[in-house]
């Protein structure tokens, strides 16, 4: 889906997800109470929405997204889970801090999540019209 911003960055191709998930937070500020935030959009933002690294949030291309995204979401994800501290079922390895990337493991042990490239998986995406 398009970004709701407008930036390129944080679209969506849907023929090729692969290495798109991120995680979400929320955390609890006092006077607020739980306060969704996307630190990982603007940071995207900031790395590759232009040929240079931005390094400010105040940088007017960044600030707009920042000011979005302290207290929401982009509205254009799918949430797969919850969960934190996740055995996998079958698993030998150890719990999983949190599900984000597709996690696989043979006899040897279990492959890196982060370099998806080492195992096979492709995630893709369409529109559905009701």
């Amino acid at each position: 889906m398009p970004s709701a911003f407008g930036y390129k960055e944080l679209s969506g191709n849907p023929a090729s997800l692969k290495g798109a998930q991120h995680c979400r937070s929320e955390v609890y500020l006092k006077g607020y109470g739980w306060v969704a935030m996307d630190p990982a959009d603007v940071a995207k933002v900031m790395r590759l929405e232009t040929a240079d690294w931005i390094k400010t949030t105040a940088n007017p291309v960044v600030a707009p997204v920042n000011k979005a995204l302290f207290g929401g979401w982009e509205g254009n994800w799918m949430a797969y889970n919850t969960a934190h501290d996740l055995a996998l079922p079958h698993s030998t390895g150890e719990k999983l801090g949190f599900f984000m990337y597709p996690t696989a493991e043979n006899p040897a042990g279990r492959f890196d999540s982060y370099a998806p490239d080492d195992f096979k998986y492709q995630i893709t995406a369409k529109e559905i019209k009701v």
